[in-house]
């Protein structure tokens, strides 16, 4: 019944497509190798959560970012946050934190901000909408961008959940461009008492020329019951960039451990390997839906 329940609620997450018009060809939006991947490895130890926020430098914009938990099945995802703050710098945040079978011993993350100087012509935005408390098993989040915008990244915050509640993200479309996006929250196998609230977050920009500048790829990973982990790479359109990551596990008890950048060279990054695992053994198949966001 609660798998059911999984399928309409991952239904939900699909809408339209880009209804924006083509505008006059010109330059590339972001040239190819202006957006910086940077990483921070967050030092091993025993605490539970952990939340680090990485810094992009003076006058760069944050486009989206990703995470690689290092300890084990317990490690939960539960925030990948872009920030565009008033004053100070940009930044990507991300907070994991041990569910109920706690993790032994020390553990870490890996944090990952994809940072740009952007053209003031993107306009470049952050959509978040935060819904009420709940004890729902599935909650999701919708943000969808401002008219003739389209999504660069991702993001999602579970707040209260105590890591019996994961995190994932979904575009609003499985074509090439999307106007928003879902975060969704799901709890784990045995579900989870309490009342935790869910924040969505959609990167959104405004690209020189419509479904060419800005792209996204989209692909699906299916496991057997039985199977406790999966992983995925996919490459971004030759000459574009990452940008940001969308990611989902589909079956309580599964949640995503990984979504990293892979270089071509220097700091800028052509694609992202996804990783999910289960705390428990599956006993339904499941599916882990990936997607990047590219740019030039």
């Amino acid at each position: 019944m609660r798998v059911s329940r999984m399928w309409a609620a991952a239904g939900l997450a699909v809408a339209a497509v880009v209804a924006a018009g083509a505008v006059p060809a010109q330059a590339a939006t972001l040239p190819f190798g202006t957006v910086r991947s940077i990483v921070q490895q967050v030092p091993f130890s025993t605490a539970n959560p952990k939340t680090f926020a990485l810094p992009c430098n003076a006058g760069e914009r944050v486009l989206g970012g990703g995470a690689f938990t290092v300890g084990g099945v317990h490690a939960v995802i539960t925030e990948m946050q872009p920030i565009h703050p008033a004053t100070g710098p940009d930044s990507f945040q991300v907070t994991a934190a041990a569910d109920q079978f706690g993790i032994a011993g020390t553990w870490s993350m890996q944090v990952f901000a994809f940072c740009a100087v952007v053209p003031a012509s993107v306009q470049l935005e952050i959509r978040t909408l935060t819904n009420p408390p709940t004890s729902a098993t599935v909650d999701q989040a919708v943000t969808r961008c401002s008219p003739g915008k389209v999504v660069m990244s991702t993001g999602g915050r579970i707040d209260n959940g105590n890591g019996q509640v994961d995190l994932g993200t979904v575009p609003t479309s499985s074509g090439i461009l999307a106007t928003g996006s879902s975060a969704i929250a799901k709890e784990d196998a045995d579900g989870f008492a309490g009342f935790y609230t869910v924040t969505g977050y959609s990167v959104c920009g405004r690209p020189n020329l419509l479904a060419s500048d800005f792209q996204m790829r989209r692909v699906q990973v299916a496991a057997a019951a039985g199977v406790s982990s999966l992983s995925n790479l996919t490459f971004c359109p030759s000459g574009t960039q990452l940008t940001g990551f969308a990611g989902y596990t589909d079956l309580f008890g599964t949640h995503l451990q990984r979504l990293t950048p892979n270089l071509a060279g220097g700091r800028t990054a052509f694609g992202g390997t996804f990783g999910a695992q289960s705390s428990v053994t599956p006993t339904f198949a499941w599916n882990m839906d990936t997607t990047i966001f590219c740019a030039q």
